[in-house]
């Protein structure tokens, strides 16, 4: 008897799981189907438009480590290219012929004299058109902190879109402290920028470098919070090439860049998130009775959105935004969904958060600082139909939604990933997502199962 009633409590648990996790079951589903333990770390993963071949960041190594992908279910690392510094991100040239990396080359530690702001940071070109032996075979001076960034093409001319976030490095007794806080009067650094370089890979001594300042004026008038301090932090680029959003993640904010024209074309606050169902104490009880930001008054900033990783709807015409949150109580802890005018659609108002808990994957122990920070997203679409995948860092899952109609999205499933998942990016020709798990150091392959059921 007692097995029969076991037996009835785990069949109804599962029951319980698969309904938490797939809202319309007549959806097609995503499974794990590869995954590749890397040396070192991966952070920033992108793709070759054909999907053979995958670059990441591993900062941990100061290289960019090229995976081949032809059987995604067996990854394999086929080079490791030695980086100047740690690289920040990379981004693929239209062709799939070149790599471009952002490298921090000096950074700011704690209790060292800072270095020089003035010192550039580095463009690096690797040409991965042999895969098995990727080069770097020029690099070109940028602004001293590079971040994220993203790649057109102009002709025969690469275009590089860069977020130089120039985070604030606070010195007291001419030592760097800890303290990052945007606004403070001890920062020495200089205010972010984003920077346009063009550059014939090919002939790479050809090179330009256009600065796009952010002023005051903008980030005041666009109601942002430290509009001495920009901070860009993320490039996401239109389908269309045509526009770039860039995230100003402790201003709140994003701004708009036209990449041909080198001009800002709108800068706009993503305000605070409405209340929603949150569990905000770290003490082992998961319990969404609070309501959140109301009962997280005590938090001047509480239920403001911070966003990190941006990405266009596929059809270009709405922008996501990874809701990742920045200081203790904050954050919109989910994404959200704008219209290019910076009009707010869409967020999913705790929604991945409750469904996480129901599969065991909420991180009770963030609850007071930041709930599931969600980090790096991204949209595509496969098999008609368009998607949004964003990845948990705290709670370590992908959370995936139907975003054919982006004012209404539908809920997919969660995915378990690698610890600290830190980007992710869609293949659609080839029906393939992958994650960059940044603390477990592994890169994690799913696809859309082939039966569409």
């Amino acid at each position: 008897m007692l097995r029969a009633i076991v037996a009835i409590i785990i069949v109804v648990g599962l029951l319980i799981l698969v309904a938490l996790q797939i809202e319309d079951t007549s959806m097609p589903l995503f499974s794990e189907i590869g995954k590749l333990e890397v040396d070192g770390n991966a952070e920033i993963v992108q793709a070759t438009p054909d999907g053979n071949l995958l670059v990441y960041t591993n900062s941990r190594r100061k290289s960019l480590d090229v995976v081949g992908l032809e059987d995604p279910s067996s990854p394999s690392l086929l080079a490791s290219v030695e980086l100047p510094g740690e690289p920040t991100s990379v981004a693929i040239s239209p062709k799939g012929d070149w790599a471009l990396a952002a490298v921090v080359v000096a950074d700011a530690r704690d209790g060292k004299a800072p270095p020089d702001q003035r010192l550039p940071g580095v463009l690096a070109l690797v040409d991965i058109r042999e895969p098995g032996a990727a080069a770097v075979t020029a690099t070109i001076g940028i602004g001293h902190q590079p971040d994220s960034i993203a790649v057109s093409s102009s002709g025969y001319e690469l275009l590089a879109i860069l977020a130089i976030e120039n985070e604030p490095v606070i010195v007291k007794d001419g030592q760097v402290t800890k303290n990052k806080s945007p606004g403070n009067e001890s920062d020495i650094s200089f205010p972010g920028a984003v920077q346009i370089v063009a550059v014939n890979p090919d002939s790479p001594g050809n090179w330009s470098v256009a600065t796009i300042d952010l002023p005051a004026s903008l980030l005041r008038d666009a109601q942002m919070l430290y509009s001495e301090d920009p901070q860009p932090e993320y490039v996401a680029l239109s389908p269309g090439k045509h526009l770039a959003a860039v995230s100003l993640q402790e201003n709140n904010g994003i701004v708009t860049i036209d990449p041909v024209a080198n001009e800002v074309v709108s800068a706009f606050s993503l305000g605070r998130v409405n209340d929603r169902a949150a569990d905000l104490s770290a003490d082992d009880d998961i319990d969404f009775g609070a309501s959140y930001p109301t009962d997280a008054e005590g938090q001047a900033l509480a239920g403001t959105r911070f966003p990190d990783a941006l990405a266009f709807s596929p059809d270009g015409q709405y922008i996501l935004s990874a809701d990742e949150g920045e200081m203790p109580l904050t954050g919109g802890r989910g994404f959200s969904i704008w219209t290019l005018d910076g009009t707010w659609a869409w967020d999913d108002g705790g929604e991945i958060e409750q469904r996480a808990a129901g599969l065991g994957l909420y991180p009770d122990e963030r609850s007071d600082i930041k709930g599931i920070e969600i980090e790096g997203i991204t949209a595509g679409r496969v098999r008609m139909q368009d998607y949004a995948f964003a990845v948990s860092e705290r709670g370590s899952f992908l959370a995936i939604y139907d975003i054919t109609h982006p004012p209404a999205p539908e809920f997919v499933q969660i995915l378990p990933t690698g610890d600290g998942p830190e980007s992710v990016i869609v293949i659609p020709n080839r029906e393939l997502v992958v994650v960059a798990a940044e603390d477990s150091g592994s890169l994690h392959i799913y696809q859309l199962d082939s039966d569409g059921s």
